[in-house]
């Protein structure tokens, strides 16, 4: 049985609230005299990021580290008056993985509320799962995934349950009214739930 993770959750949120990975990081800076240099854009993604001093790449924890909670580069490496900085990353637009989570965190306390059988929570590592440790299946994790996207931004969302039911983002309904509608409905019949592109 496949593995539910919340990394997979994060992924499929992004996907629903159109909050793609951008590659397009690039940042260049002339070097006078403080070696920390701040990117231009927040949500960064470390793993990939890449730091070049006048064309040669450093290497990262010798030579150059990232602080998430400032967003800033610091070079490690001897630095001269006038050498070029440059900065490549890949970046989210909207949100970070932690705003994330939290909202996954504050909706897993939905399916207490729809008197769903099991109990939902954000273990010590950053998982989703239940009281009894089990990760969610496929089907929880997108149900998980899917109201968590309508907390975030309830107007540009669609879904459709196979067979069963869709559900489209809908200006007059609230976003408590289109959560408690796919609960409802989702409950009721346990479908399989199929995400689908919005134009």
């Amino acid at each position: 049985m496949k593995t539910v993770t919340t990394d997979n959750i994060i992924l499929t949120i992004r996907g629903l609230i159109k909050d793609d990975l951008k590659s397009t990081g690039n940042d260049s800076y002339i070097y006078d005299s403080s070696s920390v240099f701040t990117l231009s854009e927040d949500h960064v993604q470390e793993s990939g990021m890449k730091v070049y001093q006048n064309g040669s790449e450093l290497t990262v924890t010798t030579e150059w580290t990232y602080n998430s909670d400032t967003n800033q580069v610091t070079v490690i490496k001897s630095l001269t008056k006038n050498d070029v900085i440059l900065i490549t990353y890949s970046f989210y637009c909207k949100y970070s993985d932690t705003e994330i989570k939290s909202y996954i965190r504050a909706n897993l306390v939905r399916f207490t509320q729809y008197r769903y059988s099991k109990h939902f929570y954000i273990d010590e590592y950053d998982e989703v799962v239940t009281m009894d440790g089990v990760n969610p299946t496929v089907q929880e994790g997108n149900i998980i995934a899917l109201i968590s996207a309508i907390d975030i931004d309830p107007q540009n969302v669609e879904t459709r349950v196979v067979g069963l039911f869709s559900s489209t983002a809908v200006e007059s309904m609230s976003k408590q009214e289109q959560i408690g509608d796919v609960f409802t409905q989702w409950l009721t019949n346990y479908g399989i739930v199929d995400f689908l592109e919005v134009e």
